[in-house]
């Protein structure tokens, strides 16, 4: 698992407990509108409630876990247009990074990483470790930008797409056509075609919507 919780403003402990709950999310281990019971944490971290309540406000900053006055902590769940919503935001981020690209070929530090882990993610079959590789690949394309601006909007949502991620490879019958897809993405990268870039970054998202209508109505997540 990856360390997305690092944050100088909160207890060590608070972002270690908060990494350990996201990734049970992610897992399917703790499922939407579980109920997230500090005292349960507590004991089982042998810690006070004092970083645990700090994780679950993390979380909750981060739109993973609902805090409901008077009721608790709830993994939270998304809707069919919550999940549209934060899709189309995260598309236009990106063609907003992908205009903002010139000669993305000079920027070899940046395409040995691409590169390198679109080669991981055809190798992969663990879901979740293809999910955070999936993450990585499009983190590096905001990186191409070098829009602080677009970086920290993205930032915000990455959470929650990471989730959404998640969710749609384990209801995809296979990984295959999205590594292939990623590729194809690179590649376009690699040689400056970005109108090939947006064109297949488009279809790209669309498949995770589309899959995920597929599986699920209502509340998907």
């Amino acid at each position: 698992m990856r360390d997305y919780f690092k944050s100088d403003q909160y207890n060590p402990l608070a972002n270690s407990i908060a990494q350990q709950l996201f990734d049970q999310i992610l897992l399917g281990e703790l499922k939407p509108n579980e109920k997230i019971v500090e005292m349960t944490y507590a004991e089982k971290f042998n810690l006070s409630r004092s970083p645990v309540r700090e994780a679950i406000y993390l979380l909750a900053t981060e739109g993973i876990i609902d805090r409901i006055p008077r009721k608790g902590a709830y993994v939270r769940e998304y809707s069919e247009v919550e999940i549209q919503d934060l899709l189309d935001i995260r598309n236009q981020l990106e063609y907003m990074a992908a205009e903002k690209i010139e000669n993305p070929s000079s920027n070899k530090e940046l395409l040995n990483k691409m590169k390198t882990i679109t080669e991981q993610m055809t190798m992969c079959k663990d879901i979740i470790e293809y999910t955070h590789l999936n993450f990585a690949f499009h983190s590096i394309l905001i990186e191409f930008s070098g829009s602080t601006i677009i970086r920290d909007v993205y930032d915000k949502i990455s959470l929650r797409l990471l989730r959404i991620q998640a969710i749609h490879f384990k209801l995809s019958e296979s990984l295959a056509k999205s590594s292939s897809e990623h590729r194809k993405l690179y590649e376009a990268l690699k040689v400056g075609d970005m109108g090939l870039f947006k064109e297949i970054l488009r279809a790209h998202t669309g498949d995770v919507i589309v899959n995920l209508r597929k599986h699920t109505s209502g509340s998907l997540i």
